[in-house]
C-alpha cells in the first residue's frame, strides 16, 4: 500500500502560522491515515491524497452556506472524492476555540485535521453517540502525535 500524501496550503491572512508548523500538519495528517490504516479503523477506502486548506471565517462561511445551507463559520468541512480528499480547516475558528479552551492555535488546528481525516474515512458525529465515538478516537489519535 502507498503511502498517504497530505498536502496543506495556508490560504488565509488572520493569523502568522510558520512553515514548521504547516509542515508538521503535513506529517501529522499522513501519521493519522497511517496509524488509521494500520488498526483497521476506516469505515471506507480512505483516500491516497488529502489536500488541506487553512482558511478564514469568512471563506469557510461561504462554502459551509453552499454545500450545507448555512451561513455560519465552522470549523471543519471536509469533502471526499474518491482517492482523493479534501479537509478546509477555519484557522479564525481555531483561535477563537483555543483561547476559550486556553489551548494552543496549533492544537486546535491539528485536532480539525484530525477531525476532518475522521470524516473522509467514515466517521460521522450527528448523534451523541457517534459524536463521542468519534471524540475518543480522534483524541487517541492526537495523543500520538509528537508535539501536540
Amino acid at each position: 500500500m502507498p503511502r498517504p500524501r497530505v498536502q496543506v496550503y495556508d490560504r488565509q491572512k488572520i493569523c502568522l502560522l510558520s512553515t514548521l508548523f504547516v509542515e508538521t500538519l503535513m506529517r501529522a495528517g499522513v501519521a493519522v491515515l497511517e496509524d488509521i490504516g494500520k488498526a483497521g479503523l476506516a469505515r471506507v477506502t480512505p483516500p491516497d491524497s488529502v489536500e488541506v486548506s487553512l482558511i478564514s471565517d469568512s471563506e469557510i462561511s461561504l462554502v459551509h452556506a453552499q454545500f450545507m445551507d448555512n451561513p455560519d463559520p465552522t470549523d471543519v468541512i471536509t469533502f471526499p472524492y474518491g482517492s482523493e480528499g479534501e479537509v478546509l480547516i477555519s484557522v479564525e475558528t481555531a483561535q477563537r476555540q483555543a483561547k476559550e479552551l486556553n489551548s494552543s492555535l496549533e492544537r486546535e488546528v491539528t485536532l480539525y485535521l484530525v477531525h476532518g481525516i475522521l470524516h473522509l474515512v467514515g466517521y460521522e458525529d450527528g448523534t451523541e453517540s457517534s459524536r463521542d465515538e468519534m471524540d475518543t478516537l480522534q483524541e487517541h489519535l492526537l495523543a500520538g502525535l509528537p508535539g501536540v
